[in-house]
């Protein structure tokens, strides 16, 4: 298993900022704040716009934030509220329980300046699946965008460890 920079719950606390409800009508809609359901009814575009700005933190992003802004275009802001809904962990100690069971090898790929979700998730990923991490210095959240040579000679290797053979 693959898993780049990783988005699970309760992996490391969120940082205040983004520590607002999906589903309540909030009363802001500055930074994070956009990142709730009503929200995204709303003002679609720019909650794209704000989201890809924070998952390409990197210097040069601008292909990487257009694209991600146009991909988010060609669906629904009903269709990604429903990315949100599925059933989810209840606690930490549940998330810990499913990652523990994993029996797979797992390579972990994390940016050290992701914007959204810290570092920190990788890193417990890692440890509780026994897994390899390796961090991408000055990466955000999207590092197989970013850095696709890097991240795919990673893969590579991952893949060539467990016996594969890249084609």
């Amino acid at each position: 298993m693959v898993l780049l920079d990783p988005a699970l719950p309760f992996m490391a606390p969120l940082p205040p900022e983004q520590n607002n409800s999906f589903d309540d009508e909030l009363d802001r809609s500055d930074g994070w704040a956009r990142f709730n359901r009503h929200y995204w009814l709303r003002e679609y575009r720019d909650f794209l716009e704000f989201f890809a700005g924070q998952a390409f933190s990197e210097s040069h992003s601008t292909k990487q934030i257009e694209d991600m802004v146009g991909w988010g275009l060609e669906t629904s802001p009903e269709t990604l509220i429903r990315t949100q809904l599925g059933p989810q962990p209840a606690s930490r100690d549940e998330m810990e329980a499913i990652l523990r069971r994993v029996r797979c090898p797992v390579l972990v790929v994390h940016g050290a300046e992701d914007r959204v979700r810290t570092h920190a998730v990788g890193v417990a990923v890692a440890e509780l699946t026994g897994g390899a991490l390796v961090t991408i210095e000055g990466g955000g959240h999207c590092p197989q965008a970013r850095h696709p040579v890097k991240v795919n000679l990673l893969i590579r290797e991952f893949v060539e460890s467990l016996g594969g053979t890249a084609r």
